[in-house]
């Protein structure tokens, strides 16, 4: 597959470093140094020549406002021009879970809502109505758009794992917050699958999560015991709040298994040597 990745995150990168072997990919970038520094291709956006053909657009890149408040889509010009040369291309934008309502608690997490695509969106952060807001507007751009709205994704070095072995507890917080999580490998191959032309689902919305939400106090508790490490803070315990995020379509786009079904694996590839 022919893919222009736009901006250099962690999902696109990690996507190039992991599946250029069955895939041409190449970034769009305001810092096309810190991408070919990495060895990967980066394009000079001035000649659509070198992004001509394109399968898939993958967008990773957070609402963007101007003072007036609309939208600004970085590249806009030369993404409509590929969309428009190419009617098949699939836009396909990285969103967020939050755009779920997550103003929930219980002392009995059995008894928070489980959310899945077929929940409505209703944000109780600004985040999330920019997000939602951002959503909508590709998805009426662009024919071929398709949305992931991911869970937090972590990897190789970015975890919270790796931030409790580096001492790092800056975003720690004692709320025995439910967290859904998807680890950025089975992301990318739900990106690769959703991401072609001829996906085997009928939907232009995918939850990207795992199969287990987690609260902190699960998820710390985990970590101390693989990693030694106390935990910095006492969890409240009596209350766990927010809901568990699910997909009806993840496991199908992803042949039935998960590499990382649960933060439990994902936590340990993150700290594993792989030299």
């Amino acid at each position: 597959m022919k893919i222009l990745c736009l901006g250099a995150s962690f999902t696109g990168t990690y996507l190039a470093s992991n599946f250029a072997n069955d895939n041409t990919i190449k970034f769009l970038t305001r810092q096309p140094s810190l991408v070919k520094d990495r060895g990967f291709d980066a394009i000079n956006s001035i000649y659509t020549n070198e992004i001509d053909n394109t399968e898939l657009i993958l967008d990773t890149i957070p609402p963007i406002f101007d003072e007036a408040g609309k939208f600004l889509l970085p590249y806009e010009g030369i993404i409509n021009s590929l969309m428009s040369s190419n009617p098949k291309t699939i836009y396909l934008h990285i969103s967020s879970t939050s755009i779920y309502p997550s103003n929930f608690s219980s002392n009995d997490q059995g008894r928070l809502p489980i959310i899945d695509e077929d929940t409505p969106a209703d944000p109780d952060t600004k985040r999330g109505w920019n997000r939602l807001k951002l959503e909508n507007y590709l998805l009426d751009l662009y024919d071929n758009t398709r949305i992931i709205r991911a869970g937090g994704i972590y990897g190789p070095n970015r975890s919270l794992i790796n931030r409790f072995i580096n001492g790092d507890f800056s975003r720690l917080k004692a709320d025995n917050k439910m967290v859904s999580r998807i680890h950025v490998m089975d992301l990318c191959r739900i990106i690769l699958s959703f991401g072609k032309i001829n996906s085997t689902i009928s939907t232009n919305i995918v939850n990207g999560v795992d199969k287990l939400p987690s609260s902190n106090q699960e998820t710390f508790t985990y970590i101390q015991k693989v990693t030694g490490t106390p935990m910095p803070i006492t969890i409240n315990q009596n209350q766990v709040i927010g809901r568990k995020i699910t997909s009806k379509y993840a496991m199908g786009l992803l042949d039935n298994q998960y590499i990382f079904p649960t933060f439990r694996e994902g936590f340990l590839d993150c700290i594993s040597d792989k030299d």
